[in-house]
């Protein structure tokens, strides 16, 4: 990590050196930190999507940690250089990035008053143990990693399943409230955590967050400031986040979700997270404001949602750009569009807020159709169709945005449809799309889709799909995918995708549950399903990776050189998961020998495939079926004349091929290889093989008469001769 600030502790001197020498210098060594800091953060985020085969893989850990991140960044006194985000990691990453923190904060004693360590977590987690893939973090090694970090408090935030066990092994209890005079000495932990010890941990599509995270950015961002000092306290924080995330799983079919705390310091007053005056762009809620609001991206995305009462101001910090406000009063329903920029404190006031149909809804019997976003919010009545040439003017009038049915032109624009858009151009949805889009050139969804989208040239969807796109060139989706994407070029999916990709040239996907087919590559950053293609490339693929080329990195990824004692030099690239993995040869016979006397005669080049099987941590066997293609080097070969004579390898005529065949290619040789793996590091590892060349009746003889060999073993006497040999070698 890099420790890029510098602290100048300059100190007022005393005239007379000897007064500074007797009583100076003892002070400034006994108290360094006079002038320093009053208080430094620290901060890990890691988040981890997937929580092994048997669990269903997150969507919004990871953005969760990001936004956890840019928040304490923006307004928690946490600078870039004292933060890290972990995404996906193994045990022994986390556990290195606690002792790179451990380092960096020994480096920097006594440049701070007080030291503070964060650590948040958003995953999978069980009774026991934080669940990182395949491997896990028992919440005792997680307190003994935390132990090591040398700050005064440290502050614990788990938004996982079950993680109220991790808080109950200390006992659940609140002690004295901590913090903040910069005086005091204060010491201790707070930990929360996003569910009890029996309970789920839930993320919604809705929000595109986890409840808990949500809850916590929000109240962080200013919606948990009940004091109205424009700070955010531990203690504000803690109840807001409970009283959010219980208010909205409780009709989840999870069950409601209790976050806990445990909260052991020392001290006086309370912890200060987040200060909201020194925020880039401030929201102001004004004392007379009351009601529900929803604050949303221009995209639509949901970045707070808060519950105003009359009487008190609301700051709420906010990035640059333009947001949509919706109000929801006892009365009516509202909407306000304001754009923030640097530096801006952008009061609401009445006058912004232009009133819209508020959707009504009956227990029973026939009804218009409605439309809630997130559960609360609701919107304009669906149109029973709507036709237009351009965006904004239509037949008939629909200022909501919302049909069941939209044709256009040229180009069409609405907020949500259940029936068909159709265009001869481009087709735009700014939320939900539960029917299909047809269109000529381009169509784009900004909301979730469950329908279908076909498209002569594009489809664009910035939320999730559970139906199917269809492109003549190419779909793009950030969000995810649980159905299928089928295209005549490229598919590419920022988001997860649990169903099927097929295209006849590319694919490329955040995460990959289910398959990815293609003519050519398929790119994913997580597979748990099955990948074919003739080049495939993943971050980590737990499942198959059919393909001539695989570069799995968290996979077997290796390149080796070995040396057999047929006296064969050898280099090769292994790339695939355990379960399927392809092998490439290149290698020829060394000029040394036992004998001494030996001269190279053949060029070899081969490929198998293979499975791993892991015995340990640093132990596996590999299996594999290899096949080597023998051409002959040897200094007589007339065939190499020509080509030293040429510089290069000629075969225009059927004649170049016959002469190829009977003078330079020797033939093939199929193999069976056992290696024994002993990893020593990430990428470094020994092994040995026992190697068993076969040759068949009488074909490809000349490949075993030239180079050397060992004597066979023959099976049967005329059809079936074994030659054992074994390798030693590098991997890396």
């Amino acid at each position: 990590m890099n420790n890029l600030i510098s602290t100048n502790t300059a100190r007022a001197g005393i005239p007379v050196l000897f007064c500074f020498l007797l009583f100076g210098l003892p002070a400034f060594t006994q108290n360094p930190s006079t002038n320093a800091l009053p208080v430094e953060r620290y901060a890990l985020y890691v988040a981890a999507n997937d929580g092994g085969a048997e669990r269903e893989k997150l969507r919004y850990a990871v953005s969760d940690a990001e936004r956890m991140a840019r928040t304490l960044t923006e307004i928690g006194g946490v600078t870039g250089e004292n933060s890290l985000i972990l995404t996906d990691p193994g045990r022994a990453a986390i556990e290195r990035a606690f002792k790179n923190f451990a380092r960096q904060i020994e480096g920097n004693a006594g440049r701070a008053k007080r030291t503070e360590f964060i650590f948040y977590y958003s995953g999978h987690s069980d009774e026991t143990a934080l669940l990182l893939g395949k491997e896990t973090l028992s919440y005792a090694e997680l307190k003994k990693q935390l132990a090591i970090v040398p700050t005064d408090v440290h502050v614990v935030m788990l938004d996982s399943c079950y993680s109220g066990e991790f808080i109950r092994t200390k006992g659940g209890q609140r002690q004295k409230p901590f913090l903040v005079d910069d005086s005091s000495v204060v010491q201790g932990h707070a930990y929360l955590s996003s569910s009890s010890a029996f309970e789920s941990s839930q993320e919604s599509d809705a929000i595109q967050a986890s409840y808990f995270t949500h809850s916590l950015v929000t109240g962080l961002r200013g919606a948990a400031d009940t004091s109205g000092d424009q700070k955010v306290s531990l203690n504000e924080l803690y109840h807001y986040a409970f009283n959010d995330t219980l208010s909205r799983t409780e009709k989840s079919h999870l069950g409601p979700q209790h976050p806990s705390f445990n909260i052991t310091l020392v001290g006086s007053g309370d912890l200060v997270l987040t200060d909201i005056s020194e925020a880039d762009s401030v929201l102001i809620f004004p004392n007379k404001a009351e009601g529900r609001f929803f604050i949303r991206t221009q995209e639509g995305v949901l970045v707070s949602e808060i519950n105003k009462v009359a009487g008190t101001e609301l700051a709420l910090a906010l990035g640059q750009g333009t947001y949509a406000v919706t109000m929801l009063s006892s009365k009516d329903t509202s909407v306000a569009t304001v754009i923030l920029s640097s530096g801006d404190r952008l009061t609401l006031s009445d006058g912004q807020f232009t009133p819209i149909a508020r959707s009504m809804g009956r227990a029973r019997g026939d009804a218009e159709d409605t439309v809630e976003v997130d559960s609360q919010e609701p919107v304009a009545p669906y149109a029973p169709w709507v036709f237009g040439f351009v965006p904004g003017v239509t037949v008939p009038r629909n200022p909501g945005g919302n049909a069941k049915m939209s044709l256009n032109a040229l180009v069409g624009k609405n907020n949500r449809i259940n029936g068909v858009q159709a265009n001869g151009f481009m087709g735009i949805i700014t939320q939900d799309l539960h029917g299909a889009q047809v269109s000529g050139f381009l169509s784009t969804a900004n909301g979730s889709m469950e329908g279908v989208q076909a498209s002569g040239f594009m489809n664009i969807a910035d939320g999730p799909i559970k139906g199917a796109q269809l492109s003549g060139f190419g779909n793009i989706v950030s969000a995810g995918i649980e159905g299928f994407q089928g295209s005549g070029f490229f598919n590419v999916a920022g988001g997860t995708v649990e169903g099927v990709q097929a295209t006849a040239f590319i694919n490329i996907a955040h995460k990959v549950d289910g398959a990815q087919l293609s003519g050519t590559i398929n790119v994913a950053r997580e597979v748990d399903g099955i990948q074919i293609g003739v080049v495939n490339v993943a971050r980590n693929n737990s499942g198959l990776a059919l393909g001539l080329l695989n570069f799995i990195q968290d996979g077997v990824l290796d390149v080796g050189v070995y040396l057999d004692t047929d006296s064969n030099l050898f280099l090769q690239y292994q790339g695939g998961t355990d379960l399927f993995y392809t092998t490439f040869l290149m290698g020829f016979d060394t000029q040394w020998s036992w004998d001494w006397d030996h001269q190279t005669e053949t060029f070899q080049l081969g490929f198998g495939i293979g499975n791993r099987f892991q015995l340990s941590r640093r132990l596996s066997l590999d299996l594999e079926l290899i096949g080597r293609w023998i051409f002959d080097v040897t200094e007589d070969n007339p065939y190499m004349d020509k080509v030293r004579e040429n510089g290069e390898i000629v075969i225009e005529t059927e004649e170049d091929w016959d002469e190829f065949y009977d003078e330079f290619y020797a033939g093939f040789i199929p193999s069976l290889r056992l290696s024994f793996n002993v990893a020593i590091a990430r990428h470094f590892a020994l092994f040995t093989a026992v190697n068993l060349d076969f040759r068949f009746l009488d074909i490809d003889r000349r490949a075993f008469e030239i180079g050397k060999h060992s004597e066979p073993i023959k099976l049967d006497k005329e059809e079936l001769w074994v030659y054992p040999s074994l390798s030693f070698g590098v991997k890396f």
